[in-house]
């Protein structure tokens, strides 16, 4: 059932343009300045494209518009400044949605990279996010992480800690859209 997806940290637009062509629409966000050229090369191609900085403000997008999100590759710091990036992926997340992740961490035993791996493991659990399955390409040897967000807000209420923290009531996760 997954017709929407955003594509974190997406090049050209490779990925969208593969799901282009099965029905699935795929945003491609650039989330830095000097992917300026790759977002345009996309655009071109027909594959919807943009590029914004992540963490000074809320993506372009309206709350749990996405029935996915994508990062491959991904060099995004999630688990930095107490997950304010992985909470805004959240925001954008439909309830039930899922978040696949393929980065060293999941993939890799470098010291920094196991480091990482226990700060979002930690952060996604705060989160109530499962983690459904972790997946290594016999081929490559890159490995993704898909994690699912919950349905409801049960899993939040029940917290012993509120951390990350539940947004305010008068917070309108549509402000940015």
């Amino acid at each position: 059932h997954t017709r929407v997806i955003l594509d974190v940290g997406c090049g050209v637009g490779s990925f969208g343009g593969y799901l282009f062509d099965r029905d699935v629409i795929a945003m491609s966000l650039a989330p830095k300045d000097e992917h300026e050229a790759q977002v345009q090369f996309a655009l071109e191609r027909g594959i919807p494209a943009i590029s914004a900085v992540m963490g000074s403000q809320r993506l372009p997008f309206p709350n749990g518009v996405f029935d996915l999100v994508h990062c491959a590759r991904c060099r995004v710091p999630w688990h930095v400044e107490g997950g304010k990036l992985l909470l805004e992926l959240n925001r954008v997340l439909r309830p039930g949605g899922y978040f696949a992740w393929s980065a060293t961490p999941v993939y890799q035993k470098l010291a920094e990279d196991v480091q990482i791996w226990k700060d979002m493991s930690a952060l996604t659990k705060a989160m109530c996010w499962e983690l459904v399955t972790i997946n290594k390409d016999e081929l490559n040897h890159v490995g993704a992480a898909i994690y699912r967000k919950p349905t409801s807000n049960e899993c939040y209420e029940q917290r012993e800690k509120n951390e990350p923290p539940l947004c305010k009531d008068d917070d309108d996760p549509n402000a940015a859209w």
